[in-house]
Formats: structure tokens, C-alpha cells, sequence
């Protein structure tokens, strides 16, 4: 629960400058962990749906060998590989300990504490962490305009939520007292308005479309309709001109014709896509995309956004076929387990692989459209909820909840 209110509410710089202090304590809670499970290596390290996780560890240290800057793409490994295994085994390991349900409900509750400074920071114009304590690069662009809370940025802040807001649902439809239930909602009403108001199309695209397949699952595909003809409600409503000139050209039919033509996205997908040609198989080398960059570009670009916005595009320029394939293997081999396990469980069990397997989902949709891997919150929520799909393997969930 420490894990979950530091990467909700101490923003990147900080988390970035002690990183090596979060190793530290997670390499700590790994040892403790390995411990109580009496140094039970297979057990503990091997269990089936952990080969894929090893096979994509491996296949991303053999880009190393072939990358430009060696120490470079080491250094980027480690910061991959390090917090990933050690999150990934000590939340799959030992979720089980602690009330799972509570976990999740304190998430929530972290969320929207994160929510209700983003709203207030909307209102007032003003957030005392950039404004006293922290520099923001994003700050002064953003302000007023779009939510940013404790996360740096709407993106960020978007792809935190969205994987709050299924965890959220579920606990406003779970059994409580009057109270609890009124506070549930609350959240809920407070995540959605959040994720309005960070104006960001990716985390829209995502939360409609994980709304789409949660329908489709549900077997009410009839109405998969409806999603999209709200998307395309807050979208006129967000490009109306009381939401400021920034916002109205964002959603605006001129603004984002000119964004599909001009914008940095389009730039960094040709970019992307010459890199791959030039470097098919093992890419250009974990943290080298800035560097090629202007290799390959004719358009010059700002520092900040030389990156392609994707984390399926960043691991297919830095890493190859070999990369890619190594992370789509991973991906879908859990998905598939976490369906499976979806599919043949009772009722109580089903509800909280189902809210599990949405969360990710939107989490994943919404890496689509950022390199969530640059961000430490969204990195580690990655592995979080990876670790989360696979704790029905060890024991029932009726033990877990």
C-alpha cells in the first residue's frame, strides 16, 4: 500500500531521483518474500506463466550486444528489467497475504484523492506542488487548460486513472453499508470527470474503447454504439469555445486535421517506420530513439517529443523484431491465462479476474498512444497489474478476497 501512495502521489522527478532507493526497499520485500516462502526458487520464479516473462527479459538484454551506445542500452535495461522482476514477483507471490480487495480499495481511494487535486487545481488555476516545490515543464502550458494532479502530465495522470475506473465500478456495485456505497460512487463520479478534464484524446480513445469491449463481453453488443456517440458528445462539447482556444483547436475538425498533417505524431511514425526498415531485427538499442532521431527525421522537433508516443513503436525502433515480439508474447500469453481463468471460475471469482483484465486492458490501450514506459507511475502500474492477472495460478482466489 506504501508502493501504491508513492507512485500515486510523489510526481517523476522525485521518483526518478530515488529510484535506486525503490530498488532497494523492493529488492528488501523480495528477499523478505523469498523468506517466508522458504527459498522455494521454483516455486517462487518458474512457475508456468512466468516463461514468457524470462523469454522477454532475455530477448531484450540481447539487444545490448548490438546497440551503438552499449552502456547506454545497459543502463536502460537495468531501469527496465530491475523494477519490472522485482514488482512483477513480490505482488504475484504475495498479494495473497493482504486482502486483495483492500489493495484495489486503496487504490481507489489514492486515486481519487489524486482526481480531487486535479479538479481543484482546474478551478483554481493553481497547484502548490509546480508552484512552490517542483519544477513542471508542463506547467505553465497546461494550467487551467488541462488536469495534471500529482502526475506531471495529462497523459500520465490519463493512463492512471483509466485503470483505476474498472476497480471503481466494482466496488460501486459490490455489497456495503450506505455510507461506503455513497463514497464508491463518489469516486466514480470523480474519476470520470477527471479523465474529462485531461483533455486527452488517447485516454478518451482508450476508455471508450475498453467500454467497447467490456459491452462486447458482456454480451451486449448491441449497444457498443453507444460509447462512440458519447466520445463524439464530449468531443464537440470539449471543442466549444468556453474550454479555451488550446482545447477547441485539440477537438476542433481544423485542429485536428491540421494535427494529423502537421503534428509530431505523424513525424515520429515515419520516423519510426524508417528506423524499423534500417534496423529490423534487433533495432537501434534500448534508450537510442533521441539519439537517431534526426538521423532519420526532416523536420526538427523538440527534445521532448522525439519519441514516437507508443510503447508497441518505441520497443519495435529500439528493439527490433526480437523486442517486440518478445513484449507480444508476454502480453498475449497472460491475457490468454487471465481469460482462461475468467472463463472457467465461479461468479465471485470471475468479477475480480474480469476487473483485473479491463484494467490492464486500458492500461495497454492507452500505452498505444504514449511511451507509458518513459513514466515511472504508468511503468510500475504495468507490472503491477501483470503480476495481478497471474495470482490465480498459485491459489484460489477465495484465500486471496
Amino acid at each position: 500500500m506504501v508502493f501504491m501512495a508513492w507512485i500515486s502521489f510523489i510526481p517523476e522527478p522525485i521518483q526518478y531521483r530515488y529510484r535506486f532507493s525503490v530498488y532497494l526497499a523492493l529488492a528488501l520485500c523480495l528477499t523478505l518474500s523469498l523468506y517466508s516462502h522458504k527459498f522455494n526458487w521454483k516455486g517462487y520464479f518458474l512457475r508456468k506463466t512466468d516463461f514468457m516473462l524470462w523469454l522477454y527479459f532475455l530477448l531484450l538484454s540481447l539487444n545490448i550486444w548490438f546497440a551503438k551506445d552499449k552502456h547506454l542500452a545497459l543502463n536502460s535495461y537495468r531501469d527496465l528489467v530491475i523494477p519490472g522482476f522485482l514488482i512483477y514477483f513480490i505482488f504475484k507471490n504475495e498479494v495473497g497475504v493482504v486482502n486483495l480487495k483492500k489493495i484495489l480499495y486503496f487504490f481507489c481511494l489514492c486515486a481519487g484523492v489524486v482526481s480531487l487535486i486535479g479538479i481543484l487545481e482546474m478551478i483554481t488555476c493553481f497547484n502548490i506542488i509546480y508552484n512552490k516545490y517542483i519544477q513542471n515543464y508542463f506547467f505553465s502550458r497546461f494550467i487551467g487548460q488541462r488536469m495534471m494532479s500529482t502526475l506531471m502530465h495529462p497523459n500520465i495522470l490519463g493512463a492512471y486513472l483509466i485503470s483505476s475506473l474498472p476497480f471503481s465500478y466494482y466496488f460501486c456495485r459490490s455489497k456495503y453499508s450506505r455510507k461506503k456505497k455513497v463514497l464508491n460512487y463518489l469516486l466514480f463520479g470523480l474519476f470520470i470527470c477527471a479523465v474529462f478534464l485531461t483533455f486527452s484524446r488517447g485516454t478518451w480513445l482508450a476508455c471508450f474503447g475498453l467500454l467497447s469491449i467490456w459491452l462486447w463481453i458482456k454480451n451486449k453488443r448491441t449497444w457498443i454504439i453507444l460509447p462512440w456517440m458519447i466520445f463524439l458528445g464530449f468531443s464537440v462539447l470539449a471543442s466549444l469555445s468556453f474550454f479555451g482556444h488550446d482545447i477547441q483547436w485539440r477537438f476542433g475538425i481544423i485542429g485536428l486535421r491540421d494535427y494529423l498533417k502537421y503534428g509530431h505524431r505523424t513525424v515520429n511514425y515515419i520516423v519510426t517506420w524508417d528506423i524499423f526498415k534500417a534496423h529490423p531485427f534487433m533495432g537501434i538499442g534500448l534508450g537510442h530513439y533521441r539519439m537517431f532521431f534526426d538521423q532519420y527525421s526532416k523536420i526538427a522537433l523538440d527534445y521532448e517529443v522525439k519519441i514516437p508516443d507508443s510503447i508497441y513503436l518505441m520497443h519495435l525502433a529500439e528493439t527490433g523484431l526480437t523486442g517486440f515480439m518478445g513484449l507480444m508474447l508476454m502480453l498475449t500469453y497472460n491475457l490468454k491465462a487471465a481469460w482462461v481463468s475468467y472463463k472457467n471460475e465461479t461468479f465471485d471469482k470471475k468479477e475480480i479476474i474480469f476487473i483485473v483484465l479491463m484494467s490492464f486492458l486500458g492500461l495497454l490501450l492507452n500505452m498505444a498512444t504514449f511511451d507509458g514506459f518513459l513514466w515511472r507511475t504508468p511503468f510500475y502500474l504495468f507490472w503491477i497489474l501483470l503480476s495481478l492477472l497471474n495470482i490465480t495460478e498459485k491459489r484460489p482466489l477465495e484465500k486471496i478476497c
